[in-house]
Order: structure tokens, then C-alpha cells, then sequence
């Protein structure tokens, strides 16, 4: 089988350049491969020795498996992979999932087609109700609300300057639907008298995936898109999510960007007009401007000064806002290869009862593509699985001996709830499993407390108090999970083609 080969360039020729980007996450990979393309001279700094952060893979086993995002989405014509194709070229390592989900609850499976129409009749028949004017309203708004996406100028606007920019690409519809999209999902689920207790415990457990906030915090403009985006293609990666990290690199690297691994930027500081960065490894580099692509909760521990205080005040008002941050549990498998046969690569349990030792209530799954024989040794595939757990619910024992035993425990919890309330899983034989907690990703990606998932787009700060791109800062811009649009492939990556967009490249 093919290996996840590790990239070991540290070192860049120059010392200055027009664009520093910090972190070799999706965002900040996407953006240099656009930016370098128009001509930039840019540099990416990355703190491990491979690509990708919290959304990229490692080996272990045998086994390439995905570290945190393990779906691909946003390629339909018009939606943001798409888009950075056209610019870039096409990545030729998808493999479709179709359907895109099963989500077991009530002891029984759904299955989320893709196809709208036999979604509707799936849904009817798991839920016992009309649901049709529901998801023609979801399905309306996110087919329009990409198409709009795609067209604006500014993403999003940060005064009146750009708010009037973007005022001819919104349709008097648009303007009159405005208030209500900005309402919760579950108000426009009593409004379409599909608020049972069933579908609600449904949509929540699908919106913490999407948006990590249920239905009563979500704004229908966050949720609806959220809740749709089944209803488009869906992939896996063949060799794991790190080969696109890897094409994404190349591609910036053909366009004469610089990759430096092993980089951790320690210090970001305004010099004359532009910016000093500084390094563990003790190199100074200049640059025009500079792009965060690391989380907001790190920097103020690598910025001073002004930009110091603004970026704790940013972190402040999030967390005074009472906003829940997630941290994640995972399990990385070996499961035989016949495990699953019949059912989707991506599946949701919704527990009836919360787990003991992680508090979570869902439980996410996600098996290696059936074509896909370069993630596992003959005979095995790979099994993610993933619950949200709050950093501060028991991972932080107050011993070593004490956090192996909580991290033993709970999974062991989670496999026997897999064997027993799922029947396909009653006889599942794992070969290999290495589970991962917040500690885990602070250690392995440098995340500030852990926490994975990106910001929750919750109504008390999205949209208009979620943390945005461009900074007050001259030539300081912000992308990532934690920076608006918000979490996932599609939104990291639309982040970056609006910053492309803003800093005048937009081929």
C-alpha cells in the first residue's frame, strides 16, 4: 500500500516577501496556491512536517487515517472547491459517496440520499410527518445562497464602503427575507410543523456536525446550509485527506511558493509598513502582509502590542458571549474490510442517553472508501469515529494514571455502544485503535485548549459578531475555522477565495 509520506523542507530562500502565511491548514494552502498564482511572492510556515493541521492524516499500523475533517464537499458547480479548481485545477483523488449518510436512531437506520426527492420520502417515512415545505425551504435557500456567494464581492462586508458594494448582487427577495433568515432553525421548524421531538433530537445531532450548535442557536442562515449539504457531491479522499493537503501544496509550490515545515512562528510584529515574523528555529522574516491561518485562542500568544489587545479582546467577547467550544474524542480503527459492507462510508448514531465518560449524545463514523485500497492492509479498512466533547467534561484529570484510565474507558464505552445498539456491529473485531482527546490535538496540532471544530455558529455571535478576515490592522488578514464563514472544507476554503478576492486576485 501506498505510505503517507512524510515533507521535511525547512528552510526558504529569502527573507522577505510579499505574503507570510502562518499554518499549512486547508485555508492557508488554498489562499497561497491563489495568491502565488497572481503573482505573489509567498511563504508558508508550518509548525509539524506535514500538511493539512487538524484536517490532514498520519499513519499508524498500517492504517492512513484521517486526523479530523474525513468528508470532501463543495464541488458542485458554483460552490467553493469548484471555484479554487477552475483557478488552480482539478484534484484527482475523489471517490463518491453516495449516499452521503446513515444516521441511526430509534434503533433503526435513515438514510440520507442525496437525490432531494428520495430524501423527502425517506424522511416522511422515518418521521411519520409532511416534511416537503421544510426542506423545499432549506433546499431554496441554500441553492440560491451559494449562487450568491460565488458573485460577492466582499465576503463578508466590514463597512459601509463594502456593504454598499454588495448591495446590487441582493435581490429584493433577499432584503425581504433577511430578519428571517437570521432566526433560529427551530423557529422555522414550528413554523413548518416539523418540531416534533424525533426530528428536532435529528436536526440537532446533524447541525453539530455542520454548525457545532443545535437548531434554538443556529440561524436559518448558517443551518439551512448546514442541513443541505448532503444534497450535493460528497467524497471521500483516496489516500486520506492528506493528499489534498499535499495537491494544495504542490500547486502553490508549481506556482512558485515557498513551504517551510517544522516552522512554528512564534512572534508576529508590526515593522514600518508591513510585518516581522520570527521563528522557533530562529529565522526572521519580513513580509507585506501577513495571513494567520492558526486559530484565533493562539494569537495572542504570538502577536504584541495593539494587535495583542485586539486579539484578546476577540477571544474575550466569544467567551463572554457563553458560546460552548468543543473539543473532540476520537477513535482511529482497523475494522475487517466486510464491516459496514452495506451501509454508508459516513454514518451518524444518535445515542438515546448520553455517554458516561464523554457526555456526548452523537456519535459520527467514517469508514475508508470499498474503493479505496491504499488506507489499509488487505483485508482491513480504516474507521474514524468521532463524538464532541466539552474540553472541560473529565479530560483533565488531575494525574497522568488518571487521564489513561478516563481515555481507556471511555472508549471502551463508545465500541460496546456501537456492538450493542447497532446489530451490523455486534461482532465487529478491531485490530488496531488509538484514541485521541483534546490533549491530543493541542499536542499534535498546537490548537489553544484543543478545541477542534471551529467557532459554533451560534445566533449570540453569528453573523455579525464572529470574528472576520480582515483585521484593523494594515496587511493583517485571518483564515481558518475560526474566522468567518466558519468550519469545513467549503468554508475554509470560500475564506480564502474571498480574501484572494479582497486582495485584489481573483482569476
Amino acid at each position: 500500500m501506498s505510505r503517507a509520506r512524510r515533507s521535511h523542507v525547512t528552510d526558504f530562500p529569502r527573507s522577505h516577501y510579499d505574503v507570510a502565511i502562518v499554518g499549512a491548514g486547508m485555508g492557508g494552502l488554498s489562499a497561497a496556491a491563489l495568491l502565488s498564482r497572481g503573482g505573489a511572492r509567498v511563504l508558508v510556515l508550518e509548525a509539524m512536517h506535514y500538511p493539512g493541521g487538524c484536517a490532514s492524516s498520519y499513519e499508524k499500523s498500517g492504517g492512513i487515517f484521517d486526523v479530523g475533517a474525513t468528508t470532501l464537499s463543495g464541488t458542485a458547480p458554483g460552490h467553493p472547491l469548484a471555484a479554487l479548481f477552475a483557478r488552480i485545477g482539478r484534484f484527482d483523488g475523489l471517490l463518491p459517496t453516495d449516499p452521503p449518510m446513515g444516521i441511526h436512531l430509534r434503533g433503526t437506520w435513515i438514510t440520507r440520499f442525496r437525490d432531494r426527492d428520495a430524501w423527502l420520502r425517506e424522511a416522511e417515512r422515518a418521521f411519520d410527518q409532511p416534511m416537503r415545505e421544510f426542506w423545499n425551504a432549506i433546499a431554496t435557500y441554500s441553492d440560491a445562497a451559494y449562487a450568491l456567494l460565488d458573485r460577492l464581492p466582499f465576503l463578508p462586508p466590514q463597512n459601509i464602503r463594502e456593504s454598499t458594494a454588495i448591495l446590487p448582487y441582493l435581490s429584493l427577495d433577499w432584503l425581504r427575507r433577511a430578519p428571517g433568515l437570521l432566526a433560529p432553525v427551530s423557529r422555522w421548524m414550528r413554523r413548518y410543523r416539523v418540531d416534533s421531538d424525533c426530528f428536532r433530537r435529528f436536526v440537532d445531532a446533524q447541525l453539530l456536525i455542520t454548525s457545532q450548535a443545535p437548531s434554538a442557536e443556529v440561524p436559518f442562515l448558517a443551518g439551512a446550509l448546514g442541513l443541505s449539504y448532503p444534497d450535493y457531491p460528497l467524497h471521500s479522499v483516496r489516500g486520506g485527506m492528506i493528499r489534498y493537503a499535499r495537491f494544495l501544496a504542490d500547486r502553490a509550490a508549481e506556482s512558485g511558493a515557498d513551504i517551510a515545515y517544522l516552522q512554528r512562528v512564534t512572534a508576529i510584529e508590526r515593522r514600518g509598513t508591513g510585518w516581522r515574523l520570527r521563528t522557533a528555529m530562529g529565522r526572521e522574516i519580513e513580509a507585506r502582509t501577513v495571513i494567520t491561518d492558526i486559530p484565533v485562542f493562539n494569537l495572542p500568544d504570538v502577536t504584541d502590542g495593539a494587535v495583542r489587545t485586539h486579539f484578546q479582546d476577540v477571544v474575550g467577547q466569544i467567551r463572554h458571549r457563553g458560546v460552548r467550544l468543543w473539543g473532540a474524542f476520537t477513535i482511529y480503527a482497523l475494522v475487517e474490510r466486510t464491516l459496514g459492507a452495506g451501509l454508508p462510508v459516513n454514518l451518524q448514531v444518535i445515542l438515546d442517553t448520553p455517554l458516561r465518560y464523554t457526555g456526548s449524545t452523537t456519535l459520527f463514523l467514517t469508514f475508508s472508501h470499498p474503493d479505496d485500497d491504499t488506507r489499509a492492509p488487505d483485508g482491513l479498512r480504516t474507521l474514524s469515529i468521532s463524538t464532541h466533547l466539552d474540553p472541560g467534561h473529565a479530560a483533565r484529570p488531575a494525574t497522568r494514571e488518571e487521564y489513561r484510565g478516563w481515555k481507556m474507558a471511555a472508549e471502551s464505552e463508545i465500541f460496546v455502544a456501537l456492538r450493542t445498539q447497532i446489530p451490523e456491529f455486534q461482532d465487529m473485531h478491531v485490530s488496531h485503535s488509538q484514541a485521541g482527546t483534546p490533549r491530543t490535538f493541542r499536542k499534535y496540532t498546537g490548537r489553544a485548549d484543543g478545541l477542534v471544530g471551529g467557532i459554533p455558529l451560534d445566533r449570540r455571535l453569528f453573523p455579525f459578531r464572529y470574528p472576520r478576515p480582515k483585521t484593523p490592522f494594515d496587511g493583517l488578514y485571518c483564515l481558518g475555522d475560526t474566522v468567518f464563514p466558519g468550519q469545513g472544507l467549503p468554508g475554509v476554503t470560500l475564506a480564502a477565495l474571498a480574501l484572494a478576492k479582497r486582495m485584489g486576485v481573483d482569476q
